[in-house]
């Protein structure tokens, strides 16, 4: 199986992301009518006080737009080969597709070299998301076999969606592979996250070079979730 093989099932690109490898809110304005509206804001009518003001008017809520710069969480970019691209670009299109969320792509892989791993972020900048779609994400299967035969589990797990907001989940997938040597496991998990304008995903890639042989059990979903938050403070800014 080829380092950038797969993504999850629900996931971002090449490695959910990638791996290796996403608008604006109209402020509304007042209007005068004769039912008692001041057009300039004050309120009118029995128990106002003439020239009281209005009700505070909604705050529009944060508009958010993902980039992705050279370095993210501390990890440099890396350039993925054009047929790695093309396979994060595909699997995460099938994320989309199940969240609803179209708009401009939006990919970024970096190095982990102290996890000997991919870190790779996806993402998708549009309009008029919902952020509880993402929620449909958790609806795979909790047990399956992939194209090659190996049994794949998915845990899913709402965590922390920091300042940013939005809904997400992470996906722990375990695929467990029978050889003559016995049952390999391996393990990759992929941080989805939604606003109103981003849709995006991050997931952690052993590189599967037999250099660190750890990584992939020691990233759950309490450990993906703040490094999330970490790389959302880094890609995604308001705009």
């Amino acid at each position: 199986m080829s380092p950038l093989h797969r993504v999850t099932a629900c996931a971002v690109a090449l490695l959910a992301v990638a791996a290796l490898g996403g608008c604006r809110s109209g402020a509304t304005t007042g209007s005068t009518s004769g039912s008692g509206h001041a057009a300039g804001g004050g309120a009118t009518g029995p128990g106002a006080a003439p020239g009281a003001p209005g009700p505070a008017a909604a705050q529009p809520a944060a508009r958010w737009v993902m980039t992705m710069p050279d370095t993210v969480a501390g990890h440099p970019k890396i350039t993925p080969s054009a047929a790695q691209l093309k396979q994060i670009t595909d699997s995460w299109a099938g994320s989309q597709a199940k969240v609803h969320a179209g708009g401009q792509v939006v990919v970024g892989v970096y190095d982990d070299p102290a996890e000997d791993a991919w870190l790779i972020v996806t993402g998708v900048n549009g309009s008029g998301f919902d952020p509880a779609a993402v929620s449909t994400l958790s609806t795979a299967p909790a047990a399956t076999r992939d194209g090659q035969g190996d049994a794949v589990t998915n845990t899913f797990k709402n965590v922390d969606p920091g300042p940013h907001g939005g809904t997400d989940t992470c996906d722990e997938q375990l695929d467990e592979a029978r050889t003559l040597q016995g049952t390999i496991a391996a393990e990759d998990t992929t941080c989805f996250w939604m606003t109103p304008s981003t849709f995006g995903a991050i997931t952690f890639y052993n590189k599967k070079d037999d250099r660190i042989t750890i990584h992939d059990v020691s990233i759950t979903p309490d450990v993906a979730g703040p490094i999330m938050l970490s790389v959302r403070d880094d890609v995604e800014h308001q705009g």
